[in-house]
Order: C-alpha cells, then structure tokens, then sequence
C-alpha cells in the first residue's frame, strides 16, 4: 500500500476523493513567490527560479546538485531538493536558510524591475506567505507561523521606499 503524499504539493487540506472546483490564483503578487517563473543568476550560474536556487544552495557541486538546477518546474526542484537535504554528505558547510532567501531575494529583486513594482503596488499593506503547513516561511494553518518570507519582502520594500 501506497502512501498518499497529495498533502506535499497540494496542501493539508487537499482531497483527491472532491468533486468540487479547484480554485488556482493567479495575481501580480505571484511574483513575490518562490515559484515565479524569474530566472537568476547567482555568483555567475543561472537558476529558472528563485526556488531552483534555493534547493541548489545547500547542495554541494555534483549530480545531486544538477538535478535540482535542471529540473524542470520550480514544484520539481523542491521535490528533488527534498531527497538530499537530510544527506550531511551532500550540504555545503554554514549554509543557513535565512541569510540564503535574503541574498537571493535581493538578488531578485535587483535582476527583475516588475518585482520592484510589485512592492510598489502592495504599498504598506503586510506581506503574508499563507501556506497551511509552514510555520516558518508563512504563517501556518491558524495564523500563529513566523512569516519570515513576507517578513522579508516588507523589510526590503522598506529599503527600496527609503533608499
């Protein structure tokens, strides 16, 4: 018997028994996500999308890290990056997530004028990564998450206002 695992890319809540219409969003915000479709070019390699970056980060140089770098959506780098992040083999040495989505954020931003603009758009209004089952990066189910990566935007949407 397999173990259904829906709940990893669909979300907690996601029922594959449903009838009922799946509701997908696509708005100009999209394009704070880590799954935008924003190429990147980091210390002179170039990433599809920040999230193929971000997997590829804590990987050191080596097929492992090539298939993340080549894999073909922004949902297939993360899967790929999920089988070697517990492999201490395979992670470079004082990698720390935060410092990583930072750097690469910027990097985002200062590669891509439309992301700029975006924050322009949201004004002073909160940045909130609503994801069900981060607590981290988002707020969570119930809203109680640390929300670093909207955290993040607002902190540089403060710089790029104030010069």
């Amino acid at each position: 018997m397999s173990q259904n695992t829906d709940h990893l890319f669909f979300g907690v809540d996601f029922d594959p028994e449903s009838t009922e219409p799946i509701n997908f969003l696509e708005n100009r915000f999209m394009d704070l996500s880590p799954f935008s479709a924003h190429e990147l070019e980091v210390e002179g390699e170039t990433f599809k999308t920040f999230e193929h970056a971000y997997q590829a980060s804590r990987i050191k140089p080596g097929p492992e890290r090539d298939a993340i770098k080549g894999a073909k959506s922004p949902m297939d780098a993360w899967r790929v990056g999920q089988k070697y992040k517990n492999n201490a083999e395979l992670l470079v040495e004082y990698w720390d997530k935060d410092t990583v989505v930072e750097e690469l954020f910027r990097a985002k931003l200062a590669q891509h004028p439309d992301i700029a603009k975006v924050l322009e758009a949201s004004d002073s209004r909160e940045l909130l990564k609503v994801y069900p089952t981060d607590y981290y990066w988002g707020t969570g189910t119930d809203g109680s998450g640390e929300n670093k990566m909207g955290k993040l935007w607002m902190k540089l949407r403060h710089e790029l206002n104030n010069g």
